[in-house]
């Protein structure tokens, strides 16, 4: 079944190569939101679809400092290029702008064969509350654990694999820490959802992170940094392994090609898996990444969907995981479960990848969510630094969480 989809996928792409409209010979724009090598290894992977489509693509690097802003002035002026692809919720905003083309809308089912193929956590953090799809993945992020095995063996213990697993660790005398996500809600969302809780209601009513579940998740969370040793700054983990002052750290997965490389002496004393689980069961951990749409003033919608299409295919996919690892050495985590087959960096850290990925959450796509998250912050780390009380903190969240939906709600 699985190979029936891709199979579509790809006869799909065949198909709509030779209806390709002639004004989209004068070539496609894509802006990339990353650095200049991301750019260069999307550029050859676009190389390899003009060979067959006959229309040049340019590809240019835009800084996440930047690249939101230059988005929103492109809507504003009715110029630009044709694609973006950037962070998550950039799909939600921009269209709710009138800046994106509604996907879903224009191309029913092509869209609906992306969202059978994609990681459904991530898709699903891309849609509006209504459905739209401004967006389409283009490549996943998440959180593993990496610990050194060496470290637990010596101590006599197990490596995590729930929180009670974390409370033995530090009892152990074992040092650990947050790096990606540290002291924000990207890290505190794990653990919420772990706990079985979550920010909103489903349906994007009301704030649900005033619950029995969110004082758990926010004890815990308190937890790991004032009874468990976790420092307040973000550890390097890469450093902490090679300096001893660090046995186990959760961060993105971008960190498993660089300990060995930072530092060869590692080589085979570190490993990967997933999130330790909380009281449901659940080792949920936050997936992040990046999508990728079409702007609404854009010449070229047929064409530039085709290539997203493509890019979407098991081959460009492989492309830029194998270019990804030559080329700037870091992974590419493909959208497509099917195409998990294709991540660099080991076995060990393909199988966590693959396990977590299967078990994650993307940022909610609730009206205000985007705006308030900073405010959210502040909140946490009341609760970490400052000794807020725990309900307290809660009835602030949710009153924070309910004034967005209100203010940005439709």
């Amino acid at each position: 079944m699985k190979r029936n989809k891709i199979l579509f996928v790809v006869v799909l792409v065949f198909t709509l190569l030779v209806n390709i409209p002639a004004q989209a010979q004068d070539g496609i724009t894509f802006w990339l939101t990353g650095d200049d090598t991301g750019a260069a290894i999307l550029q050859e992977v676009a190389n390899k679809w003009t060979e067959t489509s006959g229309i040049p693509v340019t590809v240019t690097a835009v800084g996440w400092g930047d690249a939101y802003a230059q988005a929103l002035a492109a809507v504003a002026d009715g110029s630009g290029p044709d694609i973006i692809s950037g962070g998550m919720s950039w799909g939600i905003s921009l269209g709710a702008l009138g800046g994106m083309i509604d996907l879903g809308e224009r191309f029913p089912e092509e869209v609906a064969q992306i969202a059978e193929i994609s990681n459904p956590a991530f898709y699903d953090a891309i849609l509006t509350v209504e459905g739209n799809v401004f967006y389409l993945p283009f490549n996943l992020d998440t959180m593993l654990l990496y610990y050194r095995p060496g470290s637990f063996e010596a101590a006599g213990i197990e490596v995590p694999t729930t929180w009670e697993g974390v409370a033995a660790a530090a009892e152990a005398g074992l040092k650990g820490g947050w790096s990606w996500g540290n002291t924000s809600w990207l890290g505190f969302q794990s653990i919420l959802r772990q706990a079985g809780g979550n920010w909103y209601t489903e349906d994007c009513s009301a704030a649900a992170i005033n619950s029995e579940e969110g004082l758990v998740a926010l004890e815990y969370y308190t937890a790991l940094y004032e009874d468990y040793g976790f420092p307040a700054e973000q550890v390097a983990v890469a450093d902490g392994f090679a300096a001893g002052t660090l046995d186990y750290a959760i961060s993105g997965e971008w960190e498993a090609t660089g300990i060995n490389a930072g530092h060869p002496e590692l080589e085979g004393q570190w490993t990967v898996a997933p999130l330790p689980a909380g009281p449901t069961g659940s080792f949920n951990a936050f997936i992040g990444g990046k999508g990728m749409g079409i702007f609404s003033y854009s010449p070229n919608v047929d064409a530039a969907f085709e290539l997203m299409m493509y890019i979407s295919t098991p081959e460009a996919q492989q492309m830029i995981a194998e270019l990804s690892l030559a080329n700037a050495n870091s992974i590419h985590v493909p959208p497509q479960p099917e195409n998990y087959q294709f991540i660099k960096g080991g076995d060990d850290v393909r199988e966590a990848l693959s396990a977590q990925l299967g078990d994650a959450a993307g940022p909610s796509n609730c009206p205000g969510w985007e705006e308030n998250n900073a405010d959210v912050d502040l909140i946490l780390q009341s609760v970490l630094f400052e000794g807020t009380d725990y309900e307290d903190a809660l009835a602030e969240l949710e009153e924070v969480l309910n004034a967005g939906l209100e203010e940005f709600g439709s």
